[in-house]
């Protein structure tokens, strides 16, 4: 840091330096939203759900729904900001929703396509004030799954 203590180096120069590194150290600090890892599987009557929408949103209403969809063996896994980053710790209402032979994975574009489809599953689940799931996300790799029946 002698560039910093020679009395040659002007108040400018310093502080551009200063700032250099700060940002520097900002940019290798890493980025904490908070997040933890969330996947699971949904079961409807005792099998795998697949392509299942599938939500948790925030008892803190302020906060950010993270969202994912399940694949062919019912697993999936949540997304808040980069796909698969996982949710907020915190605790949700949960929906879950899959319509015959849609696919929970289709474009906005697409969607009228997909409400279309027949709901397989209740309508209940479709509702975080009537679905009766709740989940709460901890400082961990969490594994939660959800069981549906009619």
């Amino acid at each position: 840091m002698y560039i910093l203590q020679n009395s040659n180096t002007s108040a400018k120069t310093r502080y551009w330096i200063l700032l250099l590194i700060s940002i520097i150290h900002l940019g290798c600090s890493g980025d904490d939203r908070g997040l933890a890892p969330v996947s699971g599987t949904i079961f409807f009557k005792g099998k795998p759900l697949a392509d299942a929408a599938i939500n948790f949103i925030p008892e803190d209403t302020t906060g950010r729904v993270a969202a994912g969809s399940s694949d062919k063996d019912g697993k999936y896994k949540l997304t808040s900001f980069q796909i698969n980053d996982g949710a907020k710790i915190g605790k949700y209402a949960i929906t879950i929703r899959a319509e015959e032979g849609g696919d929970s994975k289709l474009k906005p574009a697409d969607a009228l396509d997909f409400v279309r489809g027949k709901i397989i599953t209740p309508l209940k689940y479709s509702r975080p004030e009537t679905s009766g799931l709740t989940a709460e996300v901890a400082r961990k790799n969490n594994v939660i799954d959800f069981q549906l029946s009619e």
